[in-house]
């Protein structure tokens, strides 16, 4: 599957509470800003792991760990808890895991780093992911 990412929802528990109030449907709206999170990943992801910011300008890539990038990924559903895979699968050939934290030889490549380590870029998928259930709130009040 997908790299696991961490993601604060602490927010979301008083929007879908009022979204469902007023009689919104949460798993589409949690599917759809799921799927929107997921999307924005995967492409970020396919532009870090280009060529001219891979290591040696990607002089040795021959494109498995492009290909092992999770690519159309749907949310699946565990009760009441939906969940979608991003980033690398894992099972595929690729060097994601390398990319993302390096190794002693290899420094970690940029763009990698901040999608899947730094709090920033988390933060703004948050935002996003908010700013679609806002809307679906905004949108069932004006009925």
């Amino acid at each position: 599957m997908g790299t696991t990412l961490r993601l604060d929802l602490s927010g979301f528990d008083r929007l879908m509470e009022k979204l469902d109030r007023l009689g919104g449907d949460l798993k589409e709206v949690t599917e759809d800003a799921l799927g929107q999170a997921a999307e924005t990943i995967e492409w970020d992801t396919v532009d870090a792991v280009q060529k001219p910011n891979l290591p040696r300008g990607g002089k040795y890539s021959n494109g498995d760990t492009e290909a092992s990038i999770v690519r159309d990924a749907k949310v699946e559903w565990e009760g009441t808890t939906g969940s979608i895979g991003v980033g690398f699968d894992f099972g595929k050939p690729g060097a994601g895991g390398f990319l993302i934290t390096g190794t002693p030889r290899m420094a970690p490549v940029g763009p990698l780093t901040e999608i899947y380590k730094r709090k920033r870029y988390m933060s703004q998928i948050q935002k996003d992911m908010q700013e679609i259930v806002s809307d679906a709130i905004k949108e069932r009040m004006e009925g």
